[in-house]
């Protein structure tokens, strides 16, 4: 008989609640929460749970090689639309919660938005609506609109119906063999 060994000594129940579809989005509505009403004052409980989703992963390498790419891509993209002007976070150009806010995104994508992967219009559909996500944001006090929520909106559609649908592609390459 043979028997998988985990490489890790990370519990097995961890290993597999993490992976659960319903698990993820749960951790990433909490990881939202946190990142965008709390910011920076609640700053440990984003990087416990941030902590808690790579110590939990069955495979922390390619984990970190796929969610990594997916969130420069995205900090690359609000960054510039903050330097445009688009955004407004204060006394910040692109604050830290935004960036961990980055990262937990694509750490759920293959998970809790695995429904995004089986056809190719799904991602440009909902793409076209995550501004609103942004529009949230700028109710809780996250952020400003300096351009009004009108023009952001129908500036930030046809970039995150693009921009969704690499995510995906990307948080979807194939993985590369372990060293």
């Amino acid at each position: 008989m043979v028997r998988k060994v985990q490489s890790r000594s990370t519990p097995a129940s961890a290993l597999a609640i993490v992976e659960k579809n319903w698990f993820s989005a749960l951790w990433f509505q909490a990881a939202w929460c946190s990142c965008v009403l709390g910011r920076g004052d609640w700053l440990p409980l984003t990087l416990a749970l941030i902590g808690f989703h790579y110590a939990a992963v069955a495979d922390f390498r390619r984990e970190v090689a796929r969610v990594w790419p997916c969130a420069a891509l995205g900090i690359g993209t609000d960054l510039c639309l903050s330097l445009g002007g688009v955004f407004d976070f204060g006394d910040a150009v692109f604050p830290l919660w935004m960036a961990c806010l980055w990262v937990v995104f694509p750490a759920a994508l293959p998970r809790a938005f695995a429904f995004l992967s089986a056809q190719w219009w799904r991602p440009v559909l909902l793409g076209g609506l995550v501004p609103l996500t942004y529009l949230a944001g700028e109710r809780l006090g996250a952020l400003a609109l300096p351009v009004g929520p009108v023009f952001t909106f129908a500036a930030l559609a046809p970039i995150w119906a693009a921009l969704l649908p690499a995510l995906v592609r990307l948080s979807n390459r194939p993985k590369a063999r372990p060293a």
